[in-house]
C-alpha cells in the first residue's frame, strides 16, 4: 500500500514537472520570438546618426604648442599669450615672453580681425591647430593666408592656429563675424519683424489662457503685417518667402475665427502653423551674425568667385 501511495506520488510529481515544462517551453518560445521581431524591427529602420560630441579646448602655453606641437595637432587648444608681431590684417604671431623672443612664436590666423591686434598686448585664441599649410588653409570656407611670401616660407610646416575667437585685454573679440550696414530693404524688413515677433508672443500668450480679446487683437496686428511681409517679398520675386507670410496671415485668421467661437483647441494649433511658416523663412532667409544680429541670408559664392 505505501508503495503504491509513493509511485502515485512519483507519478504526480512528474505529471506536474512536464506540465510545468509544456508551459515554460512555450512561453521562452514566444519571449524570443518576440525579441527575433524586435531586433528585426530596429535592423530595418534607419540608424540615426548621432551628432558627434565637441572636443574639449586644451589650454596650452604658447611655447607648449612651438615646442611641441605633434601631440595636439587637430585639437581646439586655447592659448593665452602676448602678440609677438603683426603680420597681415588677418595674421599675427604669439609668444609667451613679452620682454624676449626666443624663437617660440606661434602663428595665428583669424577669418577677420575687426582691429588691429596690439603688439606686446595679451591676447586668448581659441582655434584650431594646424600644420601650417597655405594651400589647404586657402582651400578653408574661412580662412585665406594673406602673408607675404617669405612670411609664409618662414612658418612653413610649423603650428599655426586657426582662430576662431581672439578675445584682446578689454574682452572683446576682434574675430567676430559682424554685420555689414543695414540696407534699405533690410530696414524695411527689421520693421515688420519688430511688429510681428511681440505681436506673436502677446498672441499665444493670449491663446494658451483663452483671453478671447487678447486673442483677436493680437491675431489682427498679425494679419495685416504678414500681408505687409507678403508684398515685401513679392516685390523681390521670391515665391517661397511670400508663401510662407500669405499661410501665416492665413493661420492669424484662423486664430481670429477660432477665439471668436471659443475653439481655443483649434486656436492652439493653428498658432503652431504659424510659427512653423515663420521658422521656414528664417532658415532661408535670416542670417544670424555674432553679435546676434540678423541680416537677409545671401547666396554664398563659392571661395575665389566673383
Amino acid at each position: 500500500m505505501k508503495g503504491s501511495m509513493q509511485a502515485r506520488t512519483g507519478i504526480g510529481l512528474a505529471a506536474a514537472v512536464a506540465l510545468v515544462v509544456l508551459i515554460a517551453v512555450p512561453r521562452a518560445q514566444q519571449q524570443q520570438q518576440q525579441q527575433q521581431k524586435e531586433q528585426q524591427q530596429q535592423e530595418k529602420q534607419p540608424q540615426e546618426k548621432k551628432t558627434p560630441e565637441p572636443k574639449p579646448v586644451v589650454p596650452l602655453s604658447a611655447s607648449t604648442v612651438a615646442t611641441h606641437p605633434d601631440a595636439y595637432y587637430g585639437e581646439p587648444v586655447s592659448i593665452t599669450a602676448a602678440v609677438e608681431k603683426s603680420l597681415s590684417p588677418t595674421a599675427f604671431s604669439v609668444d609667451q615672453d613679452t620682454t624676449k623672443t626666443a624663437g617660440e612664436d606661434v602663428l595665428v590666423v583669424a577669418p577677420r580681425l575687426n582691429n588691429p591686434v596690439e603688439t606686446n598686448g595679451y591676447v586668448t585664441v581659441l582655434g584650431e591647430l594646424v600644420k601650417f599649410d597655405p594651400a589647404k588653409i586657402d582651400a578653408m570656407k574661412d580662412f585665406t593666408v594673406d602673408l607675404p611670401s617669405e612670411v609664409a616660407a618662414k612658418y612653413a610646416g610649423r603650428p599655426v592656429v586657426l582662430a576662431k575667437s581672439v578675445i584682446n585685454a578689454a574682452g572683446v573679440d576682434l574675430a567676430m563675424r559682424l554685420p555689414p550696414p543695414m540696407t534699405p530693404q533690410e530696414e524695411q524688413l527689421q520693421k515688420l519683424m519688430k511688429q510681428i515677433g511681440p505681436a506673436f508672443a502677446q498672441l499665444r500668450t493670449g491663446v494658451t489662457e483663452s483671453k478671447t480679446d487678447s486673442a483677436k487683437e493680437h491675431a489682427d496686428v498679425l494679419q495685416q503685417a504678414f500681408a505687409d511681409t507678403e508684398s515685401f517679398w513679392k516685390d523681390r520675386k521670391k515665391a517661397d518667402a511670400a508663401g510662407w507670410a500669405q499661410d501665416a496671415r492665413k493661420h492669424a485668421a484662423s486664430i481670429e475665427k477660432a477665439a471668436e467661437a471659443g475653439n481655443w483647441d483649434e486656436a492652439k494649433k493653428a498658432a503652431g502653423d504659424l510659427g512653423q511658416q515663420c521658422q521656414s523663412c528664417h532658415r532661408e532667409y535670416r542670417e544670424r551674425f555674432d553679435d546676434g544680429s540678423f541680416r537677409i541670408k545671401t547666396p554664398e559664392k563659392p571661395k575665389g568667385g566673383n
